[in-house]
């Protein structure tokens, strides 16, 4: 048997004094492009710096299951994470770690289950009603919009309502503030996460300055969820025995045995807001744009919807949502070449063994899942290779899927609350539409979620 390599044997590109290669990946947007070039020329485990800090990618689909399998007792997110959201004032459910994690994912994983989506099945409905008659009148004006920004309008007004029982309705009002300073907010927590040094904590640059400003509307927003919340609780007593809502069921836990801080509430609050922004518009995006790309796809999708609903334009009740096949294959190939993180930064809480090296604890990881994912079924689109019905080669199929990395998480609940509410959206509007969303805005570049 070969020895094992160690870190240092590990190839990787060259970088420069100090600098390491920050130089070819400080700008967020393309870092994640050029961190697949990478894999692609270096093999299933490299090397490289930023700054000081050393980060190893894994790009292997069986090491990557393996790390995830064993994910929270052999893994943890990268400390930068946890102190990222707590330095803005925002400790959650995707930031938090050990017995806290435990405890707040179990409300998270309730609040977002297959049960509770069915009985607020209205919520989203309501909210696909405004979608859809705001995409047909700009149809019909021959007025091209952004996509990403009407999904996203589209999912903060869902989350808000499933999961903190107030209807944002930011569609109709074409209010795009909150989410303005949300994708600051979001945007500013990454850049941090991957800046070798923390200036921010001496010197408040323009943009940590605007920073500053986001959060004071946010935490305007978050508090005035949460009094709303409580109100509705003082009005209705056996909402304390029985929520409606994640935030409901924090307040609840709190009132009772004192389980959740008021810090964990607020930082909760936004951790929602942000499952519900972000995953769901870049989904739906990059569906619509490889869907504009493919009108044999256009067809399928249209007809399963017109043979499916026949003259409704939307389902009537959420058991028909699961009988969209073909709907949910084109997502599952969309979240296949384009998944909402393109990879997942994680740490061994313990020396370990990956790709036949060693790897010492506390070692940060980036495990390379979009790029996995589009190895495992190579870089065509075909929704066909999901179906039960036929090829059935689908990729990820029992295995890994980067549409809902983290296995056993709370990821898993938001990747659901992701894929249910496009599947029917998007797959009426096939039947009367070939508009072309701009790519360009359809990606996250998170790796820290």
């Amino acid at each position: 048997m070969s020895p094992l390599a160690s870190i240092a044997d590990l190839p990787g590109p060259p970088g420069l004094p100090v600098l390491g290669n920050l130089h070819q990946t400080w700008r967020l947007q393309q870092a994640h492009l050029t961190v697949e070039e990478w894999a692609e020329r270096y093999g299933p485990i490299f090397k490289f710096r930023v700054g000081r800090r050393l980060l190893v990618v894994v790009s292997d689909t069986e090491e990557i299951n393996r790390v995830l399998r064993e994910r929270p007792e052999g893994y943890r997110r990268w400390r930068e994470i946890e102190a990222g959201f707590a330095g803005i004032g925002f400790p959650g459910v995707f930031s938090v770690e050990g017995e806290v994690w435990r405890r707040q994912r179990k409300l998270a994983v309730t609040a977002l289950n297959s049960n509770h989506l069915h009985s607020h099945f209205h919520v989203i409905r309501t909210a696909t009603e405004r979608l859809y008659r705001r995409l047909q009148a700009a149809a019909r004006a021959g007025r091209s919009i952004d996509l990403t920004d009407e999904f996203t309008s589209y999912a903060v007004d869902i989350t808000s309502t499933l999961a903190f029982g107030h209807d944002l309705n930011t569609l109709e009002r074409a209010d795009g503030e909150l989410q303005r300073h949300i994708q600051l907010a979001f945007k500013m927590l990454n850049f941090r996460l991957f800046f070798p040094v923390a200036y921010w904590r001496w010197l408040r640059l323009p943009a940590d300055r605007r920073l500053a400003r986001s959060l004071v509307t946010l935490n305007r927003a978050v508090a005035g969820f949460i009094e709303q919340a409580r109100a509705r609780m003082r009005e209705r007593p056996e909402l304390l025995e029985e929520p409606e809502n994640f935030l409901e069921a924090m307040l609840a836990a709190q009132a009772q045995d004192g389980s959740f801080t008021d810090e964990e509430i607020v930082g909760n609050t936004f951790t929602l807001l942000i499952a519900g922004e972000d995953t769901t518009a870049h989904t739906m995006a990059w569906t619509s744009w490889f869907v504009a790309q493919h009108a044999d796809v256009q067809r399928r999708w249209a007809q399963e919807a017109i043979e499916l609903l026949d003259d409704e334009p939307f389902p009537s009740e959420h058991e028909l949502v699961s009988r969209l096949a073909y709907g949910d294959a084109v997502l599952r190939e969309a979240m296949r070449l384009k998944s909402v993180a393109n990879g997942i930064t994680v740490e061994p809480l313990a020396d370990t063994t990956i790709c036949d090296t060693r790897i010492p604890a506390r070692t940060r990881l980036i495990l390379e899942t979009r790029l996995a994912g589009r190895r495992a079924g190579g870089p065509e689109y075909r929704p066909e290779r999901w179906l039960e019905d036929g090829e059935g080669d689908a990729p990820t199929r029992g295995r890994f899927s980067p549409s809902a990395p983290a296995h056993g998480s709370v990821r898993d609940a938001t990747s659901r609350f992701s894929s249910q509410r496009p599947r029917w959206r998007c797959s009426r509007a096939t039947s009367n539409s070939s508009s072309t969303p701009r790519p360009a805005r359809c990606e996250s570049t998170s790796a820290s979620r």
